[in-house]
This record gives structure tokens, C-alpha cells and sequence, in this order.
């Protein structure tokens, strides 16, 4: 894990490490990217497919390994990587959430015009439905293989490489039915619906296992969406569709695949999406063996800054905090929240801002009076 892109990786690690384990060198983690020369059509571009409409020329951008890379390498280049971000790029896109449904044969296409994929449902009948197995030979892991081998003998020395975004077992069995559907039937059908998210989570593990396999010919280290490195194996956990339950549903079907995936992964960190989502929170925190909690409050919810109970409440059972949160909050959160084990992320429009911003976080963090001069 040694981005020369990144002159300060070495203090970077030191710091990422020490939060893995909820420790703290001198402060805590701040994670800061921007544009290194100012925002731009040109650099947008580079990690949105928003404005691509023709669907040929938009599969080319998610899937032609000649197309992608050098977008992706050139988006390195351009992006100021400050405190402990690291650079990154993700062969798979972001932006085919959930793509273990098409692993496990759902039709799955990116959607013109969005930065998004649609997923259509396969599973009609639980009494005759596909098994949901990995297989080497789907067409869509075979794609993502082909990415992943064609970035991975480029990364080191330069990027780290991320895992394809599989979401987790609920999300995906939650495409290949449909959600309404699937509501219908953990009602109806909860033990039906119990085996389905079992063999997915099984493939699951599986697809990580393989992706993993690839990028560690290359390059060491595990990385996904959510941003943080680690040298031990590491992963995010999602069950968004759990806005949806109430916290009996959750805990007797989903919630054993999530306590099953903080077994088979050493470091998890588990992504909370919305006010819905706080009702599971109990039962997430009760899970001895997961690491930490993303919190997003979610389209149209107050800012990150303004959920400090709740943020206390997570951190007072011993979790790491992820947070995403806009430059001028961050002075609040470091004030609010204890050091250890708390990882801030956010953007700036400029490298310069950046900077300054990196600048002030010695100055904030001599307020707090855990520091010793």
C-alpha cells in the first residue's frame, strides 16, 4: 500500500491504522479530496456518466476496460488525495450498486442519462426459483473480472484498487424478487425469503473472495467504496431495504447474514442510511464482532452536525464512526465527538481549500482537552 501519488502515505497508514483500532497518533481521521485545479465539465466527467445518453457509448464507459482506465487513472491524477485519503479507483464502478443481483442472473443494465443501474427481478415463484450460487461464468462477473485484471497489474505504486460495490444479501435478493414483493413475502413466505438471503450471502462471500483474488495478485490491502484501507481483510455491510421492517422482521431475517458477514470478515463497517434506519440501531450495536457504523442521515435530513446524540450513542458502545460531512462542519464534529476511532470524510471545491482546511485541524484539535501540550 505505497500510492506514490500520495507523498504522505506513510503518516497517512500510521493514522488509519491507529483508527482501525480506536486509537488516535494526534488526531482523528480526516479524509479530504478535491479537484486539484478547481471543478470542471472535464474533471465531472471523469466519475459521473450522467451525461451519457446513448446506451452503447454508455456501456463502453462502465465496461471496456480501454475506456475505463485511463478515465479512471486520469481522475488519480487530477484529484488533490489530502490527510488520509488515499487514492483509489474502482475498475467496477460505484455506480452499479448491487451488482452481485446481475452475478446471480438478473438482467442489469446502467441507465442512460443517471449515474445509476436498473436490476430487473427473476424470481417469480420461491418454489421454482434459480439457485443463487456463484458462478464463475456469469456474464457480468466475467466483465468485472476482465476490469479488475486489466487495472490491478497498473496499481502498484500509484492506487489502490477497489472491490466491486456487492451491497449485501437483503439488497440483492430484494432486486432479483422486487421490493414490494419481498415485503409482501416476509410476511407471507419469511422462511422462503430466510433461505434466499442465505445463498446470497454465501455468493456474496464468494464474489468478494474472487475480486479480492484478483486485485492481491497485484496489490495488497482492501479498500471499498465507503474510502478506507486496511491491510486486514475488510468490508462494508448494507441492508438498506430494513427502512422498510420493523425490528422483529429485521432481527429474525436479516439480521443473522450481517452477523454472519462480521464472522467471515475480520473489519466491518456497516452502512446506516436514513431516520428509518435507526430504529435496527440497537441490534447493530449488539453485534460483538462489528467494527464500526457509517451514518447517513439521508436525502433531505439535517447535516451530519446535527446528529451528535446520535453519533455519541454509536460511539459510547465502542463502534468507529464514518461520517460524511461538509468542510465547515468538521470543526464542529472534532469538538463534539471523541478522537479515537472517529473518521471524518469530505470534499472541498478546490486543493487549496484543502489545504487550509488540513491547516486548521491542529488548531481545533488543541481546544479539546485530551490533548497534552
Amino acid at each position: 500500500m505505497e500510492p506514490i501519488t500520495k507523498p504522505d502515505w506513510q503518516e497517512a497508514k500510521k493514522r488509519i491504522d491507529a483508527w482501525w483500532h480506536g486509537e488516535i497518533i494526534d488526531r482523528a481521521v480526516l479524509q479530504v479530496t478535491a479537484p486539484k485545479r478547481g471543478p470542471s465539465p472535464e474533471y465531472a466527467a471523469l466519475s459521473s456518466s450522467a451525461g451519457i445518453t446513448d446506451p452503447v457509448q454508455l456501456m463502453r464507459w462502465f465496461t471496456d476496460p480501454e475506456v475505463v482506465m485511463p478515465r479512471l487513472e486520469k481522475h488519480v491524477e487530477m484529484t488533490f488525495w489530502g490527510g488520509e485519503a488515499f487514492p483509489v479507483i474502482f475498475p467496477v464502478a460505484v455506480h452499479l450498486v448491487a451488482i452481485a443481483a446481475a452475478y446471480l442472473g438478473a438482467p442489469y443494465r446502467p441507465v442512460p442519462g443517471s449515474d445509476s443501474a436498473w436490476a430487473e427481478a427473476i424470481i417469480e415463484d420461491w418454489g421454482a426459483r434459480p439457485p443463487l450460487a456463484y458462478n464463475p461464468e456469469s456474464s457480468w462477473w466475467l466483465i468485472s473480472k476482465k476490469l479488475l485484471e486489466a487495472a490491478s497489474p497498473r496499481a502498484p505504486g500509484r492506487f489502490l484498487i477497489g472491490v466491486p460495490d456487492l451491497n449485501g444479501p437483503t439488497e440483492v435478493v430484494a432486486l432479483l424478487r422486487g421490493t414490494e414483493r419481498l415485503l409482501v413475502d416476509l410476511l407471507e413466505a419469511p422462511e422462503a425469503v430466510k433461505q434466499a438471503v442465505e445463498e446470497a450471502n454465501l455468493a456474496w462471500l464468494r464474489y468478494w473472495q474472487a475480486a479480492i483474488g484478483i486485485i492481491h495478485q497485484h496489490i495488497g490491502g482492501y479498500i471499498y467504496w465507503i474510502g478506507i484501507p486496511s491491510d486486514r481483510p475488510s468490508i462494508d455491510l448494507q441492508c438498506d431495504v430494513s427502512c422498510m421492517v420493523s425490528p422483529k422482521l429485521f432481527e429474525e431475517v436479516f439480521l443473522p447474514s450481517i452477523e454472519q458477514q462480521t464472522r467471515w470478515v475480520e473489519r466491518t463497517i456497516y452502512h446506516l442510511d436514513g431516520p428509518d434506519a435507526i430504529r435496527h440501531l440497537d441490534a447493530l450495536l449488539a453485534l460483538p464482532r462489528l467494527s464500526g457504523i457509517q451514518w447517513v442521515p439521508g436525502a433531505g435530513a439535517p447535516p451530519m452536525s446535527k446528529w451528535i446524540r446520535l453519533l455519541r450513542r454509536i460511539q459510547a458502545k465502542g463502534k468507529l464512526l464514518v461520517l460524511g460531512c461538509e468542510p465547515w462542519e468538521v470543526e464542529i464534529l472534532l469538538a463534539e465527538l471523541e478522537p479515537e476511532g472517529l473518521c471524518l470524510q469530505t470534499s472541498c471545491s478546490t486543493a487549496e481549500m484543502a489545504a487550509d482546511l488540513l491547516a486548521k485541524v491542529p488548531r481545533w484539535t488543541k481546544k479539546r482537552r485530551w490533548v497534552t501540550a
